[in-house]
């Protein structure tokens, strides 16, 4: 017989919104159990460094850094075009952190708090009542264990380990994210750099591709494409070909995250998703933890609420769909939809784009970080069209381009109108479901086909 266990809230994933969830709820009063498959002290460190906006810390009410945790602090981001002709620089001080460190805090914090976390427990099966999910089955040192909640909460990360051993239902979707819809990342540490060597963050969003200080003297050299990890590490030999700088490789990881739009529902009966088991990775960066705690935020609130009024139904918990979807989740959806057009042009257009005033500035770069809005200058861009037109006549940029990059943009911006009107009652999810799916599917075979290009030439 399976030891039982009762709690309010049964959490699977003791990572970063795990345990960030279990800390919140376990403060306000209720009974949170954390099932978590892995050793404790293993969580993060195939990432090892990892980031976070300062502003972040006060606004998901997390103290800063401790001790030996911080890496560094940085204020100094660039962006450059792919031929490094053309680049722009802002201000945006991140804080650079170790993982594991981080994450260890956390789980003391949840402990704190009074919620119990279980390391080296993976799920087995769900407990399954009327069709819906009562709990979970897990092996604790070799002991089964079955742990029922008034509530469930998957934060399992990009594998899902609940939402996809749910029965198939419109309420929620249960398949696995396939490759085509993972990120797969490839990182070096290098020391003993030579040549123009940056300051803070650099990105290159052509590639995909990015350079990040990291422990001591080194600097973090990575890349993210979807397909494998075979295709990052050829994506990444060629990126670091463009670098004007060299170094000694004296480490590597490699890691995964999801790639495409949230589960249509976070909700069902006795049931919550949140983080990379909902896909709530920043699309333009990949970047997982805060953006991430901004759904738990709002998962935490609508849970509270459930739990004080011992209603766990989905139409209780509808409020964290309308929550999250008519905010972040609506700025995300625009962001995801826009960015297959812009990434897919030719090395030359991008480079253009850079060269234009108004198109891609410090000013929009530091709204698509601080609020993940994209904004324009649109006198700015006005300014622009003489130069694009001058583009077209010298056939730097394609018209067809124009047309593709057009047609993102209207689809990304009826994708944000239709999360902005996210149904506020379970009983108008279909026909809301029947507008948005669609323009999901024609932004999936956008963003498969420019994959499937750069796959293609590596």
């Amino acid at each position: 017989m399976a030891r039982r266990t009762e709690s309010d809230v049964v959490i699977v994933g003791a990572g970063t919104s795990g345990c960030y969830v279990a800390w919140k709820l376990a403060e306000a009063g209720y009974r949170c159990l954390v099932l978590e498959g892995a050793p404790l002290t293993e969580l993060g460190k195939r990432i090892g460094p990892f980031h976070m906006e300062e502003v972040a810390f006060e606004r998901f009410y997390i103290p800063l850094h401790e001790g030996a945790e911080l890496l560094h602090r940085v204020e100094d981001m660039t962006m450059w075009s792919p031929t490094l002709a053309h680049s722009f620089h802002f201000k945006f001080p991140t804080i650079v952190m170790d993982k594991p460190l981080f994450m260890q805090r956390l789980h003391g914090y949840a402990r704190d708090a009074g919620a119990e976390i279980l390391e080296r427990a993976p799920l087995t099966e769900l407990v399954m009542e009327g069709g819906y999910p009562r709990g979970v089955r897990a092996l604790s040192d070799g002991e089964e264990i079955e742990a029922r909640g008034r509530l469930l909460i998957d934060a399992s990360g990009i594998d899902s380990a609940v939402r996809t051993r749910l029965p198939a239902s419109r309420w929620h979707e249960n398949e696995p994210i396939s490759e085509r819809d993972t990120i797969f990342v490839y990182m070096e540490t290098w020391r003993d750099l030579e040549g123009d060597v940056p300051l803070g963050v650099y990105s290159y969003p052509y590639f995909q591709g990015w350079c990040a200080p990291g422990p001591d003297d080194t600097r973090i050299v990575g890349i993210g494409i979807a397909g494998s990890h075979e295709a990052a590490r050829k994506r990444h030999a060629a990126f670091v070909r463009r670098l004007p700088f060299t170094g000694q490789v004296v480490s590597s990881t490699t890691g995964r995250i999801p790639y495409r739009h949230p589960p249509f529902s976070l909700v069902d009966n006795g049931l919550m998703v949140v983080g990379d088991a909902a896909c709530m990775n920043k699309p333009f960066s990949g970047e997982g933890v805060t953006s991430a705690f901004a759904g738990c935020q709002a998962a935490i609130k609508v849970a509270g609420e459930a739990l004080a009024a011992d209603d766990c139904t989905r139409d209780s918990l509808w409020a964290y769909n309308t929550t999250y979807f008519r905010d972040q989740g609506a700025k995300f959806a625009f962001v995801t939809a826009a960015l297959p057009g812009l990434l897919g042009v030719s090395e030359s257009e991008m480079d253009l784009l850079f060269s234009l005033p108004g198109v891609m500035t410090e000013r929009s770069a530091l709204a698509l970080q601080l609020e993940y809005e994209v904004r324009q200058d649109m006198g700015q861009m006005l300014k622009a069209l003489p130069l694009l037109g001058r583009g077209l006549a010298d056939r730097s940029i394609h018209p067809s381009t124009l047309v593709a990059l057009a047609r993102a943009g209207a689809i990304a911006t009826a994708l944000k109108n239709l999360y902005q009107k996210f149904p506020g009652h379970p009983m108008d999810f279909e026909r809301w479901l029947r507008r948005v799916v669609p323009l999901w599917r024609g932004v999936d075979r956008t963003r498969y086909r420019y994959f499937e290009k750069i796959a293609a030439g590596l």
